[in-house]
Parts: C-alpha cells; structure tokens; sequence
C-alpha cells in the first residue's frame, strides 16, 4: 500500500513537473545552449595542431575521447582555480598582506568556495562535479527567470527571449564551469520572485546568500524595498523586515576577514591585486575608450565587448526607467556602476550577465522577428568565438 502511495504521488509530481511551461522552456534552451558549449569545449579538448613549413593542420576525433581528462583543465581556469583552492585550503589566517597570494584570495566571496568544498567532500572531484553543480543552478535559475518575467506582468513570448538571451549571451559559457555566476544569478532571480510573491522574509535569506557570493548582492536591499513601494504605494515596514537580512551576508564575510587577517575590508583592498581601484567617477573609464576605441583586446581584457556590455546596460535601465520597472532599473544601474567604478573595463560582458534586468528588458523592447533574430544571431556568433577561445584559454575570454 505504501508502495503505491509513492508511486502515485511520483507520477503526480512528474505529471505536474510536464505541465509546468517554464519548466519546459528553460530545460530547452538549457539542452540546447549547454549542448552547443559543451560540444566545442570537447571539440577544442580534441584538437590536434601539426605545424608543417609555412602551414598547421589541425586534426579533431572524437573516437574513443576521454571527456572528462579533457574537460577538467578547461574547468579550472582562471578565477575557478582560486575558488578551488579556496575549497581546498580555505582563507589565509594571517594579517592581510597584498604581496601574499593567499591573501589576495579575500577578494573572492566565502559562498562559492563553500558550496564547492561539500561537493569535494562528497564526491572527491570537486572540479567536474562542481560544473555540473553549476549548470544545476543555471538550469533553475532559467526556470526561476522564466516564472519572475511573467509575474511582472508580461507575457511567455517575452519570457521566452528572455531565458534564451541569457543563455545565449556571448559569455554565457561561465554557467557551465565552476565560477560563481550561475550560482549568483540563481539567487538573485529567486529573491525577487520571492518578493513578488510576497515571501519578504525568504526574499531577505535568499538575499543574505546572495551578498555572501558578491558583493552587489546587497544592492537587493534598495531594489526591493523600492519594489515593495511599487506593489503597494507605501512602505510597509512590518511586511518587508525581512529585507534587512540581506547586507548580513557582506557583514558576515567582513567580521570572518577581520578575525582572519585583521581587516575587514579585505576583499577591497585584495581587488588591488588585479589593477581594481576607485575612480572619482565611475564613467570615466568607459568614456576613454570610447573616445579611443582602438585597442580591441588584450591581454585578460576584451576591451570591446566590455564596453558594448556596458552600453548594453545603460540601455536597459532606461528602457526598464521607461517601462516604470523602477526596482529592476535601480538594481541594473547599482550592479553596473560598482565595477564601472574599479577603473578597468575587465570582466564586465561577464559581469553583465549576473544582472538578469537586462534580459527581461532585451525580451520586452524587441518588438519585431528581425530584431529578434539579428541579436540571436550576433550572440550565438560570438559565444561560438569566445567559448573556443575559453577552451583553448586565451586569456581574453577567460576574465
């Protein structure tokens, strides 16, 4: 009898599962984005360069491949090292020293490092098991996305471009390896769902979680608070208490920093290390290069689709300014103008990414097929580029 409650209620929860359009629409843009990254990540594993006088043949087989041999070191590239040696060795008890390489891992949050440390601990492959952890939160973060973009009022066609913009965005192939994006931008979506909802205190822990893992994870506490105005014309205190747990995840990692290394604000003073320093006003890079757009790419920095993705931001706070999306608009500009600020355009197409408002904005603002297809077209473009270019690890597309 027991027995076939469980049946019962298990064909119930899938049956429930297939109905559930979000569901369907995220696990198809997730299956054939991670698909078409994962194809090339094993492509480029494969490839085989012969250099001959004056030529290169390259040779890719993918007969008897060894996916995981080959899959791991792309996996832990760049900033997924540092997170996997914070897994591994933790933070550095010692006072703060900016010439210490353990100490310059402060300028990476606590809550990544920890989710990946329970899965080491687990399964003992903390690398590809991580990856697929991350892909897991990508896919929900779809799922999540999908539902969020609905309750604000529009429909599934703009729901619908807005999880696979997403998912298709030219630097889109950090969801699947262990860096903290999916895991950011899953939280991120699922405290303002939370909200939307009117779940104020889950919004806050969620919210807590989320400025654990970035630092702009606290601007959720100003774009909530103005959402909660938006939804009931008035600030409701008592319903909305809960948002004050947010900054808590940022107070926590500056108390732990404090009584490691005796500052608390080691994160910031770490970022030194990668040429991150306040500029007086945060446009000022920005605007030099696009006064002198010359320099394309160098090394660690993609100078151009940087600065695109920045414009990229501003046009979708004002289209989302326009739209009266007031809570979406002032989060998108917070998480934009923070590392704007640092005085380099490094990392900020990945940057952009976390910053789920631009999609809905980029969903809501296309109007006709052409558009629609013109940017699809140009994003799958340039993720196939620059995924190659992540798997052969050119440092362009690795920041």
């Amino acid at each position: 009898m027991l027995t076939r409650l469980r049946q019962l209620l298990g064909h119930r929860w899938l049956v429930r599962l297939r109905q559930d359009r979000s569901i369907r629409e995220a696990f198809f843009v997730f299956v054939l984005t991670r698909g078409f990254i994962f194809l090339i990540f094993i492509c480029v594993g494969q490839l085989n360069v012969v250099t001959y006088p004056e030529v290169h043949d390259a040779h890719i087989s993918l007969e008897r491949v060894q996916v995981a041999r080959k899959l791991r070191p792309i996996m832990a590239q760049a900033d997924a090292a540092h997170y996997l040696d914070l897994a591994r060795d933790g933070y550095l008890q010692a006072p703060f020293d900016l010439n210490n390489s353990r100490s310059q891992k402060f300028a990476f949050f606590p809550l990544f490092p920890l989710v990946l440390r329970l899965v080491g601990q687990v399964t003992q492959d903390v690398v590809l098991w991580g990856a697929a952890l991350c892909n897991l939160f990508f896919f929900v973060a779809l799922v999540l996305l999908y539902k969020l973009t609905l309750a604000f009022g529009y429909d599934e066609s703009v729901a619908r471009r807005t999880i696979f913009y997403l998912a298709i965005f030219p630097a889109s192939y950090f969801f699947s390896a262990p860096f903290t994006e999916s895991l950011f931008v899953l939280l991120t979506v699922a405290s303002f769902y939370a909200a939307r909802r009117e779940h104020w205190w889950a919004a806050g822990v969620i919210g807590l979680l989320a400025s654990a893992t970035r630092l702009t994870g606290v601007f959720l506490l100003p774009s909530l608070a103005i959402l909660s105005w938006q939804m009931y014309r008035s600030l409701q205190v008592k319903k909305i208490l809960g948002l004050l747990l947010i900054p808590f995840g940022l107070f926590s990692y500056m108390f732990y920093s404090w009584w490691l290394s005796g500052d608390a604000l080691a994160f910031k003073h770490a970022a030194q290390f990668w040429q991150r320093r306040p500029s007086i006003f945060f446009l000022n890079t920005l605007i030099r290069y696009l006064i002198h757009p010359y320099q394309i790419a160098e090394s660690w920095n993609f100078h151009l689709l940087n600065a695109a993705a920045a414009l990229l931001c501003f046009v979708c706070v004002y289209l989302l300014v326009r739209r009266r999306e007031w809570a979406l608009a002032l989060y998108t500009f917070m998480s934009i103008a923070v590392p704007l600020s640092s005085g380099i355009l490094q990392s900020l197409e990945r940057y952009t990414m976390g910053f789920f408002p631009v999609f809905i904005a980029l969903g809501v603002a296309v109007k006709t097929e052409h558009v629609d297809q013109t940017i699809r077209f140009v994003f799958v473009f340039l993720l196939g580029i620059m995924t190659v270019l992540f798997a052969a690890s050119y440092t362009n597309a690795l920041s």
